[in-house]
Parts: structure tokens; sequence; C-alpha cells
């Protein structure tokens, strides 16, 4: 087999593995993956409007309307008056939300991280520089 396609092969395993393992550790928190989804995207986009999110993730209006509504709902983010446009509000994600946020990402990544138990220190160290030459 090419080893292109061996690779390829290999990371969509790793894709489907490490969204396995958000789904896993989400229940306790309460939230939906995309529920997380859109939460970092606040966090990295912070004043952002509900169209920004749908546009991101390919949700329509209404689904944007009701996630917006349950991250609302749970106190995780805020809608604020958009200073130029009376059809849209601001989003921020709330200090909750935060917090929630960061508890999730610290169980996930302590998931993520069972994957490089049997590996040595050297081969990480070779697998992290192979994977900062990624063009992400």
């Amino acid at each position: 087999m090419d080893n292109n396609l061996v690779i390829t092969y290999k990371f969509r395993e790793i894709k489907n593995a490490i969204s396995s393992y958000l789904t896993q550790v989400l229940p306790p928190f309460h939230i939906t993956p995309i529920m997380m989804y859109a939460l970092e995207f606040l966090r990295k986009h912070p004043d952002c409007i509900a169209v920004d999110i749908a546009n991101e993730f390919g949700l329509t209006r209404g689904a944007i309307t009701q996630l917006l509504d349950k991250l609302e709902e749970q106190d995780l983010v805020v809608r604020k008056p958009h200073p130029t446009s009376r059809r849209s509000h601001l989003l921020q994600v709330t200090d909750k939300g935060n917090t929630l946020i960061n508890e999730i990402l610290l169980a996930y990544n302590n998931k993520i991280e069972q994957l490089f138990k049997p590996y040595t220190v050297e081969e990480l160290a070779q697998l992290q520089k192979l994977l900062e030459k990624l063009p992400l």
C-alpha cells in the first residue's frame, strides 16, 4: 500500500478515536459536542455573532438559535447588544463557561494522553517534531 495512503488512513483513525474520546468525556458535564465546539469557538473569537458560529459549523439559523439558547440557559454564554446592528447580538463566554471549558479540556487531554503511554521520551520528541511540521 502507498505510504501516503497508509498515513492518510492512520490520521482518519486518529481523528475518529479523538472524536470518540470527546463523546466519552462530555456526559458528566451535561453538554453536547457541538456545545463544546461552540464554546471553544467563542473563546477564540470573543464578540462574534451567531452567524459566525453558523458559518463555522454549517448550522442553520434555527439550529444556532437553539444552541445559543441552551448555552445561555446554562449560563455558559451571554448575548449582548451589538453596537451597530439591532438584529445581532455579540456573544461572549461567561466565567462559568470558561471554567467548564477548562475542566472539559483537562479531562479530554488526559484521555488523549493515554494514546502516548507506549512511547518512549525519544519517540514522543520525534513525533512532536513531525507534527509541528504540519501546515495547520
